[in-house]
């Protein structure tokens, strides 16, 4: 009778003190890196949230008495108030232009082959990587002399849109294009094959089923668009400048701590957009 021989362990990972200590090493380093991203990110934050409730008329530490005076100079003033206005509104439009392009676009390649493919989607991202000084300048002088029965579109908030989308689009782009791969194609061949229409199932299968994808895009481009500057630096005049515009233009004169507020303002537009991505998306985990 042959000998058998006994079954083989798997090895085991030797526990050595050297391995130990590289695995305490490495959890100290990944510890020390998180809370100086934190600190990196939270101090500005907290700093600016503090310098806007400084009574005094310039921006200084410390702060010897504490106010609510310039939230109220701040949306008192129909300058300022203008310039957010002013920045939504933008926002919202780049936000649509964006979206709809975007979507549309990411599900062209997803879904159809068409000659000079590769060559089309380099056109599409190509802006997300130009410097906004360059995009901005440029449709300056493309735009700058373009009227529109009798209306000069330079200066206009519809311009500063389309210069946006310019950023946005892109992302939205990336975003969906990815989003869109996770879509179960025999799902929009059934519908076809029941008698579904392509915009019909457009609309009533595809988008449904990618509708976080689309939310999250939405919101990162109102975000990128109320945050932009240079562009509208270029595109804007007294009437339609953001409120970025506005803030730079003050600092140059007086800095005083309603920059400060306008800041607190926009950091908090991010933060609930960053809020509403989270909820929706923790409401699509609990439904599947």
């Amino acid at each position: 009778m042959a000998d058998t021989a006994p079954p083989m362990e798997p090895p085991k990972l030797a526990h050595t003190p050297r391995a130990r200590l590289d695995a305490t090493l490495l959890r100290i380093l990944g510890l020390a890196f998180t809370v100086f991203i934190i600190a990196y990110i939270a101090i500005p934050v907290v700093v600016t949230l503090v310098m806007s409730f400084n009574e005094a008329s310039v921006i200084r530490f410390p702060i010897k008495a504490w106010s609510f005076a310039w939230y109220q100079d701040f949306f008192a003033s129909p300058q300022w108030v203008d310039a957010l206005k002013s920045s939504v509104i933008i926002a919202l439009g780049t936000t649509v232009i964006s979206t709809v392009s975007g979507v549309l676009a990411a599900w062209a390649f997803e879904r159809f082959t068409f000659p000079l493919k590769s060559v089309v989607y380099l056109v599409i991202m190509l802006p997300l990587f130009m410097p906004g000084v360059v995009l901005g300048l440029g449709v300056a002088m493309a735009f700058g002399n373009v009227s529109i029965f009798g209306y000069d579109i330079y200066g206009t908030r519809g311009l500063v849109m389309l210069a946006h989308s310019l950023w946005a689009m892109p992302l939205v782009f990336m975003l969906m294009e990815a989003t869109f791969r996770t879509v179960d194609h025999r799902i929009v061949e059934a519908s076809y094959d029941l008698g579904g229409r392509p915009v019909q199932t457009f609309f009533e299968i595809v988008l449904p089923s990618v509708s976080t994808g689309i939310i999250s895009s939405a919101l990162f481009a109102f975000v990128i668009s109320l945050n932009e500057f240079v562009m509208a630096l270029f595109l804007t005049t007294r009437d339609t400048q953001t409120l970025p515009v506005l803030m730079w233009l003050s600092l140059r004169s007086a800095g005083t701590p309603r920059l400060a507020v306008a800041s607190v303002v926009l950091a908090g537009a991010v933060f609930v957009s960053l809020a509403l991505i989270m909820v929706w998306y923790v409401r699509q985990l609990k439904k599947t």
